[in-house]
């Protein structure tokens, strides 16, 4: 029991490490040495743990990813028709624990896994939201969706990296409105 204690005290050092270099670094190179002394701890040690910095962003960012699933959950993400508001509402949720890192992880290129299954997650649940409702084959419900989920991680990408000047709830209006109307609802309307 104690090991486990130790071990645990260790990685989460190790986490904490990384995580503050993150935040103060904008290059998407950190070395082993870097976080070992951070963490007070020498370089063996990180490799007791870990057998590369992949694997530890990997754990980090699939630690991000469940915690960012019990967050859908408990908003009844996958339980209504999709719904765009509860999913910016969820990812607001998670990146308020600390902005500041998820700022900084969105422009990492080592992180791109990460917001490749948050799409992924958008994807599957408005596949299976839409699947009964609507008389398409499955290839092509699955591009629609490819198509909407891009769009929607993307926009939301844009806002987290502050590309454009809008709060989270203007952004998942226009992004909900975009996905149901297209330009459609921007053009003017024709007489007949």
């Amino acid at each position: 029991m104690i090991e486990d204690r130790r071990i645990a005290k260790t990685k989460t050092a190790i986490r904490e490490a990384f995580i503050s270099i993150i935040k103060k670094k904008n290059a998407p190179k950190i070395t082993v040495t870097e976080i070992a002394k951070q963490a007070n701890i020498d370089r063996k040690t990180f490799y007791l743990h870990y057998d590369s910095i992949e694997d530890l962003i990997n754990e980090f960012y699939q630690e991000i990813t469940s915690k960012l699933l019990l967050i859908l959950e408990k908003n009844d993400f996958f339980d209504r028709s999709f719904d765009i508001t509860s999913l910016f509402e969820s990812l607001n949720l998670l990146i308020g624990e600390d902005i500041e890192l998820y700022r900084h992880i969105v422009k990492m290129p080592s992180f791109s896994p990460f917001w490749e299954e948050i799409k992924n997650i958008v994807k599957s649940v408005a596949v299976e939201a839409m699947a009964t409702e609507i008389n398409m084959s499955h290839n092509e419900l699955e591009l629609y969706a490819e198509f909407y989920s891009a769009g929607v991680t993307s926009a939301y990408l844009s806002w987290l990296k502050n590309e454009v000047n809008l709060t989270e709830k203007e952004v998942a209006n226009i992004v909900g409105t975009a996905a149901f109307y297209g330009f459609q609802k921007l053009l003017p309307k024709k007489d007949m």
